[in-house]
C-alpha cells in the first residue's frame, strides 16, 4: 500500500480471474446481475482503501461540493458528478506527474469529461470499471455484502445511518483490507451502463459499454436497501447528475 497525493492511502490488488454478476452468494438478483461469468483482470492495481473524503477533495480542488459538510472531512465527499470525478483523478494524476486518463473542459458543477485513455492502459488515476470494482469488492469471496453475511458489520444503509453518511472505516472492512465498498455512498465506476453488457462481456480485461447515455454506480449509499448494497448491484446514472448519496473511489494500474 501507499498515500496518494490527495492523502488517500491504495491498496494492491493483485490481477485475478473471479466471477461476477449473479453468482451463488446473492439473492435479490437483478436481471442486469445475469449471467454470473468469470472476468479475468490481467494487471494488477491499486485501489483507495476508502472513498474519497471531504478533505481530500477539498485540498485538491479547492473547496468540497457535499451537501453533508457538518459530517467533516473525514465523510466521504458527496454530491459529485461523474465528470467531477474524473478531473479529480486527473488533478491526483498532475500532482504525481503521470498520464492524465481523461479530458475535461470547465470547473466544479460545470466540468465535463470524457475517457482520453484506454482504462486498463492509463498510467495515472481513474474511476475502477466494474470487474475491477466487484473484484475488490469481492476480494475472493463470494459474500452477500463487501466482507460480510451480516450487512450492519460493513455497511452504512437505509436502517443505521440515520439518513446521513458517516465517517469512513467506521465499519469492518472486507478481507482486502478496503472499507464501505457496501453503503455510506455510491461510487461512480468506468463504465457506460448497459443490462445486457453480462451476456457479451468479454472475459478478460472487460470495461463496459462501448457507448451510452449514463455510467454505472457501485456498492449503495447510506439511504439504500439492503438489496441495492450487495456487492454484484448495478446502478446508473448520467454523468453530469449529483446526489448527496454518490461519491467516489480511486483506482491506479500497478506500474
Amino acid at each position: 500500500e501507499y498515500t496518494a497525493a490527495h492523502g488517500g492511502t491504495m491498496i494492491k490488488i493483485a490481477a485475478h480471474t473471479f466471477e461476477m454478476g449473479c453468482t451463488a452468494g446473492m439473492s435479490d438478483c437483478e436481471p442486469d446481475e445475469s449471467p454470473a461469468h468469470f472476468a479475468t483482470l490481467t494487471n494488477d492495481f491499486y485501489i483507495g482503501q476508502t472513498e474519497v473524503t471531504q478533505g481530500e477533495y477539498e485540498a485538491m480542488m479547492g473547496s468540497s461540493p457535499s451537501s453533508f459538510g457538518s459530517c467533516g472531512s473525514d465523510c466521504p465527499v458527496e454530491n459529485v458528478s461523474w465528470y467531477m470525478s474524473a478531473a479529480f483523478a486527473n488533478a491526483v494524476s498532475d500532482s504525481e506527474g503521470l498520464e492524465q486518463c481523461y479530458t475535461c473542459t470547465g470547473s466544479g458543477g460545470s466540468t465535463s469529461c470524457s475517457i482520453a485513455v484506454e482504462p486498463y492502459s492509463c498510467a495515472g488515476y481513474r474511476l475502477p470499471t466494474e470487474a475491477e470494482w466487484e473484484a475488490a469488492a469481492r476480494c475472493g469471496e463470494d459474500t452477500l455484502y463487501a466482507g460480510s453475511t451480516v450487512i450492519g458489520d460493513v455497511a452504512w444503509y437505509s436502517s443505521n445511518s440515520g439518513s446521513t453518511p458517516h465517517t469512513v472505516a467506521t465499519k469492518a472492512s472486507n478481507a482486502c483490507g478496503l472499507y464501505d465498498m457496501s453503503g455510506n455512498v455510491r461510487e461512480w465506476s468506468q463504465d457506460w451502463s448497459s443490462s445486457s453488457y453480462y451476456s457479451s462481456s468479454p472475459g478478460t480485461d472487460p470495461f463496459g459499454a462501448t457507448s451510452g447515455a449514463r455510467r454505472v454506480h457501485r456498492g449503495g449509499s447510506w439511504g439504500s436497501s439492503p438489496a441495492d448494497v450487495r456487492v454484484a448491484f448495478r446502478n446508473r446514472y448520467n454523468p453530469p447528475y449529483r446526489f448527496d448519496d454518490s461519491g467516489l473511489r480511486l483506482l491506479r494500474t500497478s506500474p
